[in-house]
């Protein structure tokens, strides 16, 4: 009807379209907008009558002929007729913002109820990972074919140290490299066993996972070893050779 300005208007077609229930109201309040218009219907002056047939016959010379029921009510009766029909139109808005209002405060507070239980579900879940991942890393720890080794750290890192679990039965190498500095930005661990007393690298090392410290890393196996090491080296592919030892130890 124009009361609300543009934005208002392109609020309330919005909510009809998320939410089924003002649309039915709006189409409630159009009905019942219509009905109150057809109880009140003023029939139009003879004057605009005569214009209407006028311009019918101009258009068509068989233009049906349309019967208009005639209702005469005097100046007083229009006027009320308008004003009830303003207060109509008025109560029916109000009516239609209060439903908006709580509808939309209803699914504020139902959105933010399912953001809640979805982040509680996300920290159970990780939490339950985290608790799974530290069982299965005790399992591997205490497993009775795991040969624990310490690495220390050369005499210019002396307080770097990691532990390797060396499985003798299948010659599977973990790393514990929890008590490794957090490496400088740009440079990452590699992972070294001394086979025939060459170096031979076992792959890249992380020593974080989604801000958490790793308690137990899965490298690569060597088969046969005489001693393992870590080195401090660019971040990247692997090194050939190791360029700085932080940690050694020997089996």
């Amino acid at each position: 009807m124009g009361v609300t300005s543009p934005e208002e208007t392109r609020d309330v077609e919005g909510w009809a379209k998320q939410f089924p229930e003002v649309a039915d109201e709006i189409a409630s309040i159009q009905e019942g907008m219509e009905a109150y218009a057809q109880l009140h219907a003023i029939t139009p002056d003879e004057s605009v009558k005569q214009k209407i047939f006028a311009k019918l016959s101009a258009a068509s010379a068989t233009a049906p002929v349309i019967s208009i029921k005639e209702k005469r009510i005097d100046a007083g009766n229009a006027y009320a007729t308008s004003a009830a029909w303003k207060y109509a139109a008025a109560a029916s808005i109000l009516l239609l913002i209060g439903t908006l209002y709580f509808t939309y405060t209803y699914y504020k507070k139902y959105d933010a109820a399912q953001q809640e239980l979805a982040s509680a579900q996300t920290e159970l879940k990780q939490q339950k990972d985290m608790a799974q991942g530290m069982h299965e890393d005790m399992d591997k720890m205490s497993d009775m074919h795991a040969m624990p080794v310490s690495l220390k750290g050369m005499d210019d890192v002396p307080n770097a140290a990691a532990r390797i679990y060396w499985m003798q039965n299948t010659h599977e190498v973990y790393i514990d490299p929890s008590n490794l500095p957090p490496a400088p930005a740009g440079m990452q661990y590699q992972f070294w066993g001394i086979v025939d007393g060459k170096p031979v690298s076992g792959g890249m090392i992380s020593t974080t996972k989604d801000g958490n410290k790793i308690r137990l890393l899965k490298m690569r196996s060597f088969g046969k070893a005489e001693a393992f090491a870590v080195s401090l080296e660019k971040a990247g592919p692997e090194m050939p050779a190791p360029s700085k030892v932080y940690v050694m130890g020997k089996i």
